[in-house]
């Protein structure tokens, strides 16, 4: 989870996946996911990315899967989310020279070097729905976002 020395950062990447973290399953929002992703939104207009292989290199294609799920003004914000392109581990798409948090359900062993080998594992932040369906909420509540 996030961790008591992570503080808030105004130049934080945001790194969203989809399955998993705001969706529970095929159709259904994960509990708080409109909530979650408001709250991102308000803090990181500018630097949250969809990491995800719903998107690779294309907005379009994660509004299409979930833009509907969600309340107008949610999905009118997540058209500001931006795409990511990756080939084989998410995280050749991230941008290791800046602070990040990244949301994901699951972690590959060849994410999880690159992450040690950068010295930023605790900027992934498990999100295990099977075990807390409320998990998005208490991120909400734990989140760096709010400490000025």
């Amino acid at each position: 989870m996030i961790k008591s020395s992570q503080r808030h950062v105004r130049n934080m990447n945001i790194y969203l996946d989809i399955d998993g973290v705001l969706l529970a399953n095929e159709k259904h929002l994960a509990l708080h996911a409109e909530e979650f992703l408001n709250h991102i939104l308000k803090y990181y207009p500018d630097t949250t990315y969809w990491l995800t292989t719903h998107c690779q290199g294309d907005t379009a294609i994660p509004m299409q899967r979930i833009g509907h799920l969600f309340k107008a003004t949610t999905a009118e914000l997540m058209q500001k989310i931006h795409s990511t392109r990756w080939h084989i581990a998410k995280t050749e798409a991230i941008d290791f020279t800046q602070p990040f948090l990244w949301f994901d359900d699951d972690l590959f062993p060849e994410e999880r070097i690159a992450l040690l080998k950068h010295g930023v594992l605790d900027s992934w932040i498990e999100v295990d729905l099977c075990k807390n369906r409320d998990q998005l909420k208490l991120i909400i509540q734990r989140l760096p976002f709010l400490m000025a």
